[in-house]
Parts: structure tokens; sequence; C-alpha cells
């Protein structure tokens, strides 16, 4: 079998190797480049020489070839030039940056750290290095770098280096250091701002445009940066961050020199260069190094630390009952005051100098240095602590005491103190006494602060007051007058204080301690005076006792008496309403028998007018019936007919005899003793009512 294939074989086997050659030599003139590779060839044979100083054909000489093949199929001349790399695209992610090393171009210019990008954008970004090299290219670390994308980069010409992009976080700033640029000056401490870097992003603009090596006076502000982090080295510091209740002082690094009178330097206008947040406009605006009088209120501020550096002081607080009296270290010279200015409270001792009178001026007006005539109320103040000083004043009442319990503020020793007959003694006494808040900054003008007042003004005055006054007066007298004593006090520290505008509300003897030998003495005495004031009072007291039991039994026999004399009194009101009554009585009994007299009277003249008239017919009558009948016929009708009305018996009562003159005078009698019978019997039966 083997015998019958060889023949074949020895046909096949030729044509195969002939394939296998002419395959492998096809393989050296085709070159298949992937999609995502280049391919870097080089040119052995039938070429010019590259020129002195290079390291890469970009005109087909000799040498690696500074062109690459790109994506497809590629004819080559073989063996003059063969492919000797191929490599994939470049991809720089998102948050990533290519840095770019040229191995080869024009040499870097003396002085220069990194390669400026002459070609411009001719190379595409260096994905075309012909044009790198023929558009002066410069060697080495170049300023342009690769943004997020893929890249088709000759990597023995073109190094790429991947780097992360500058992420500033909140509450936090980047501080730049340029590694190329000019020099700074001798009088420069930052590098000064320049246009156009686009924070730091575009490194050859920043030393076109004059950027400057070293520290910048420009900072990076919270965000995402493409910053080439080997020109500009970005340092990370923490914003500057005020608190609530603190002010921020700032101390300028940079900047003119401060006046050797200053404290502090006087600040330009804090909104144009946004509370030294733009330094560069500080210094335009001629802001001098030192401490600033202007301060950081409470928030957030991007500063540069290499710039201004800011420390912490807590707010200025006045709390209630408390003014503040503020001594400002700046502003004009208190000397430029004379008298005769008219906004001016001038308050010191008249000097006298080449016959122009002025005064020493401590309290002065605002817009000058010392101490201010206008106090702080209660609140919190935004005070620079460097330019100005505030000294808490209260207001209140305050008491100073001079006592055995040392344990409150603002107490002192008992004074210690000789009576004038000789006896040492402690004197406790108590002080009250305020400020008005206009002469809180005399206080301090003359003496400085409140504990100073207490300590070197009102404790010796009223020590030496206690001492003038006990050592003129006994000691028993002067505990005896202690009332007077305490109002001579009072007044004698109220005269001495007012020089000092403090205004004394009271001073009074809390306890006086008078020595034990005197005490006792005292107290025998007093003790005998008691003792004899208190048999006094026994003697009284049984005297009075005696005159009581008198006045008890005198009291016990009252009983008896008062009864009766209440009996009598009880008679007596009695009788007098009797009395009153029957008065009464009298007088309505009077008044109706005054009545009764009149009505009577009235009715007897009008009877006695029908009477009259009746008696006078009668009479007419009577005289016709004596002219008929006779004086004694008429007299006899007449009985007769007072018998039968009268309803008289007819045996009568009364005899009744004649008188002998045959007149009818015994008839007449009976009959006018028969009428008086009747009314008789009518007032028996009917008495009168009074």
């Amino acid at each position: 079998m083997f015998e019958d294939l060889f023949p074949v074989l020895i046909v096949v086997l030729p044509i195969l190797l002939v394939l296998i050659v002419l395959a492998s030599v096809a393989s050296l003139w085709v070159v298949n480049v992937g999609p995502t590779r280049i391919a870097i060839t080089e040119r052995r044979y039938l070429g010019k020489k590259l020129p002195a100083g290079r390291a890469f054909a970009a005109n087909g000489e000799i040498g690696i070839q500074a062109e690459y093949l790109a994506p497809g199929l590629h004819f080559i001349p073989w063996p003059f030039v063969t492919v000797i790399l191929k490599v994939d695209f470049v991809s720089i992610a998102a948050n990533e940056l290519g840095v770019v090393t040229a191995s080869d171009g024009e040499s870097m210019p003396s002085g220069r750290v990194f390669a400026e990008d002459k070609a411009g954008g001719s190379h595409d970004n260096f994905q075309d290095p012909v044009a790198f090299l023929n558009h002066g290219g410069i060697r080495g670390k170049q300023l342009r770098f690769l943004t997020n994308g893929t890249f088709k980069i000759h990597p023995l010409l073109f190094k790429v280096e991947k780097i992360k992009k500058t992420f500033i976080p909140e509450g936090m700033i980047g501080v730049v250091t340029a590694a190329d640029g000019g020099s700074l000056l001798a009088s420069q401490l930052l590098a000064r701002s320049v246009d156009g870097h686009d924070n730091f992003q575009m490194a050859e603009i920043f030393l076109k445009n004059g950027g400057q090596k070293g520290p910048q006076i420009d900072f990076l502000r919270p965000g995402t940066y493409n910053v080439f982090t080997d020109m500009f080295r970005v340092e990370t510091q923490p914003a500057i961050t005020i608190s609530e209740d603190s002010v921020g002082i700032v101390d300028a690094r940079d900047g003119q020199p401060m006046a050797k009178e200053d404290v502090v330097a006087a600040t330009p206008d804090v909104t144009k260069h946004n509370s030294f947040q733009d330094g560069q406009a500080f210094l335009t605006l001629g802001g001098r190094r030192g401490p600033q009088e202007a301060v950081l209120r409470p928030g957030t501020y991007y500063i540069n630390p290499y710039s201004f550096a800011v420390t912490m002081r807590p707010l200025t607080v006045i709390r209630q009952g408390e003014v503040g009296v503020l001594i400002s270290n700046i502003g004009r010279d208190p000397s430029e005051l004379h008298r005769g200015d008219e906004d001016v409270q001038e308050s010191g001792e008249d000097t006298s100098t080449g016959g122009k009178s002025f005064r020493t001026r401590h309290v002065v007006p605002e817009g000058y240095r010392g101490i201010q005539q206008n106090v702080l109320g209660p609140g919190k103040y935004n005070l620079n602590p460097l330019a100005y000083t505030v000294l808490p004043i209260p207001t209140t009442t305050r008491s100073v005491e001079w006592a055995g319990d040392q344990a409150k503020n603002g107490t002192f020793d008992p004074f210690r103190v000789v009576s004038h007959d000789g006896f040492e003694m402690q004197v406790e006494v108590r002080c009250q006494y305020r400020v008005l808040p206009e002469n809180a900054p005399y206080v301090v003008q003359k003496l400085g602060s409140i504990e100073d007042l207490e300590r070197n003004v009102i404790h010796p005055q009223i020590d030496g007051i206690f001492r003038a006054q006990v050592s003129k007066s006994p000691a028993i007298a002067y505990q005896q007058n202690r009332a007077a004593e305490q109002d001579a006090a009072q007044a004698a520290v109220k005269a001495d204080l007012a020089s000092y505008r403090v205004e004394v509300v009271s001073v009074m003897i809390t306890n006086i301690h008078l020595p034990e030998a005197l005490m006792k003495t005292t107290q025998e005495k007093n003790l005998a005076e008691q003792r004899k004031s208190m048999f006094d009072a026994q003697e009284q007291a049984e005297k009075r006792r005696i005159e009581f039991q008198k006045t008890k039994a005198q009291a016990d026999q009252q009983d008896a008496l008062i009864k009766a004399q209440v009996g009598i009194e009880i008679a007596r009101h009695e009788a007098n309403q009797v009395q009153e009554r029957a008065k009464g009585e009298a007088e309505a009994v009077k008044t109706k028998a005054e009545a009764e007299a009149s009505r009577t009277k009235q009715v007897g003249d009008a009877e006695a007018d029908v009477i009259r008239s009746k008696g006078e017919a009668q009479a007419k009558a009577y005289k016709d019936q004596v002219d008929a009948l006779t004086a004694q016929g008429v007299t006899a009708v007449e009985v007769m007919k007072q018998i039968a009305g009268a309803g008289l018996d007819i045996v009568p009562r009364v005899q009744v005899t004649g008188g002998g003159h045959g007149d009818g005078g015994g008839l007449v009698q009976l009959l006018l003793a028969n009428m008086l019978e009747k009314r008789l019997d009518a007032d028996v039966k009917t008495p009168d009512a009074s």
C-alpha cells in the first residue's frame, strides 16, 4: 500500500513545499492588521540615513518607521520593510488621563521641564507621529495629554502613562504648585494668576500666558479636573469653616508691607476679593500682609492657605446686665482731637503746650484709637480681637462685702479697727453699687476693670472711712449709734465714688464684733440693769396685783349693782315710753276734742239758727195761742204733748205741787225733772270715749 502511494507523494510533496514557501513569502509581503491594532514597521535596506539625533524615520529613512500600519491588509516590500510589532489601541477611561512622553523630536529648550506642543492639532492627539515629528514636536514629557477615548498610539515613539483625574471633594480645595514656568520675583511669595488655563487644565496656555513656577495663588474648588499632575502638583486642603459662635482672624502672607504703627492692616473692600477667596484681587486692591482688620463671619470659605492663614476666635458676647466697653487699636490718632471739636466729649485734665490748650483724652469718639465713647449693648458681635478689646462692665447692682464668709466672690475680710477708747473690734460691711452704661467707658479709663474698681478703689476707701469713724467713737457708743454711723459712712462713700462715676446704692453695717472682755463687762452691766429692771417690774407687778384684787372685789359686787341699774334703766325707759305714749294719746285726744268742739260749735251754731227760727215761729204761735187760750191753757196743752211724746207714766213718779200762784209752775217743774233723769240715764249708758 505504501508502495502505491509513494509515486503520488513524490509528485505532491514538492508542490506542497512550493505552496508553503509561497505562503511564507506572501505572509512577509502582505500584512493583516486586526481592527483594534496597529503594526510597527522597520526599513532595513534601500533608504536614506536617519538624520543625526533622530530615532524614528519620518520620511522613509532606514530605521523604525514613525508611520504605523492601521487596521486592514497592507503590502510591504519585504525584505526591505518588515513588521516588527503589533499592539492594541490605547484606551483612556472616563476617570483617567493619558500622559504622553515622546522619545523623539526636537530638543527641549533650556530651562524647560515639559515639552510644549508646537505641532498643535496637526498630529491628532499623537495619532499621526509623522506630523508630530515634521511639525516641530519636542522630545520629552508632553504638556498635552490624552483624555477619555481610544487612540492609535505608536508605542515606541510615544509612551502613555495613565493617571487618575484630579478630584476635589466638597469642603476641600486643591492647592496647586507648578513645576514649570517663569521664575518668581524676589518680592513674590506666590505665583500671580494668569488667564486662560481653565483651572490648570491647559498647561500650554498657562505657560504661554506667563505662568510662573512655584505655589500658585489660584486654587481648585470642589470638582473633577483634567490636570497634568506632573506639571501641576495638587495638594488637597480643607476649606475654612467658621462655626456659629466664632469669627475667623485672617493673616495675609503676601501683599504690601504693613505700616509699623499699625496693629492690624486695613483690609480692602471684602466684596471685591470675595472675603479673601480671590487672592489675586486682594493683591490688586493693595492688600497688605499681616493680620487683617476684617474678619470672616460664620460660614464656609475657599481660601488658599498659601495666601492666608485663618484662625478661629470666639464671638464677642455681651450678656444681659452688661455693656461692652470697646477699646479700639485702630483708627485716627487721638492727639488730633483738640478742644472746641463739637463732636468730641473730652475727659482728662487740661494741659497747655505752646499756647494751645488741649486735653489728654482716653475716651474718644468713633474713628479714633482709644476707649470708645459708645458702648456695646447685650448681644453677639463679629469683632476682631486684634483690632478691638472689649471689656464687659456689669450695669446691674453689685455687692461687695467685708465679712467672715469668704465663699462669695467680691468678699474681703472684716475691718479690724480700734475704737476711740482703745478697743480693737471687727466691723462687717456690705456696699452695693452700680455703674450706669454711659459711665462705663470712664470707669475703664480710670480703673481698667470692675475688679480693679473693687480692689483698688472701693475696698481701700471704705476701709479708710470706717477706720476714721470708729477711731472717733467709743466701742459701745459706736454699736449703739450704729444707724447714724451707717448713714454717715454711706454719705462719705457716695461722695468719694462719685468722682469715679460710680453710683453707690447703699452701705450697710451688717455686724459689729466687740472685744470679748468688753462684751463680758457690758453683758454684766446689762445683766445687772436687767435684774434691777426685773425687780422693779416685779414690784410694779405686785402693786398691780393688789390693785387688781381690789378692783376684782369691787367687780364682784358690781353684778347686783349692775342688775339694779339695769332695772332702773329699764323702768325709766318704760316710763319714758309710757309718758311718750301718753303724750301722744293726749295730743290725739286734744286734736280730736278740738275737732269735735269745732264741729259741735258749727252744728250748734246751725241748730241755734234753726231753733231761733223755730223759737221765733213758736213764740209767735204761743203768742197767738196765749191770745186765744190764755197762758195757762197753752201751758197745759204743751205739757200734755210732752207727756204723750215722752211716753211718761200717767202716774207721776214725782209729785209736783203748785206754787200757789196758779201759773202751772208745778207741771213745768215735773217736766224738767223728767228730762233731767233721761239725760242722766243716757250719760251712764254711753260714757265719754276719752
